[in-house]
């Protein structure tokens, strides 16, 4: 089995087609998949996934239309049902589906329980706001101190 990550706006798989997939990824779509093993699931009612959704599924199952939707992820040992780390902050992680943790600048995980993506977003954009204008008072606190130093600076060698 391969791992792929949904490029496309949605992707839907049909009757039969045996997928590995996270608790959450399964619960949510519980009417429509029966178990086989721990983590593997047959679709016994048609079953779609969203832009940004792992799912990990056999090749020969995929067919031209399904994957021009699917971009494979490396075969590196991952568990792909595991959240990526993020490398930027302050950031949003997905989680799961639907699911969002929101991270600061300082790797704080601020969400105490997986949010909705548009709260996240929410949550994430305030934060950039309130960095940039953290930063922007910064530059203008420096700013006299260096004018003060400069200006004291001048006054001594105006003095001699």
């Amino acid at each position: 089995m391969q791992t792929y990550e949904v490029t496309g706006k949605q992707i839907t798989f049909g009757l039969g087609t045996e997928l590995k997939l996270s608790e959450s990824q399964a619960e949510s779509r519980a009417t429509s998949l029966k178990k086989k093993t721990k983590d593997i699931f047959e679709v016994v009612e048609a079953v779609q996934f969203k832009r940004g959704e792992k799912i990990t599924i056999s090749p020969e199952s995929l067919t031209k239309s399904l994957l021009e939707n699917l971009k494979e992820i490396s075969d590196k040992k991952s568990d792909g049902n595991k959240p990526e780390v993020p490398t930027e902050y302050p950031c949003i992680q997905h989680i799961s589906f639907g699911k969002y943790n929101v991270f600061d600048a300082e790797k704080n995980l601020l969400t105490p329980k997986p949010i909705k993506k548009d709260e996240a977003e929410k949550i994430l954009a305030e934060l950039i706001k309130k960095n940039e204008s953290d930063d922007n008072a910064n530059e203008d606190e420096e700013s006299p101190e260096k004018k003060q130093s400069d200006n004291g600076a001048n006054g001594t060698d105006n003095a001699s």
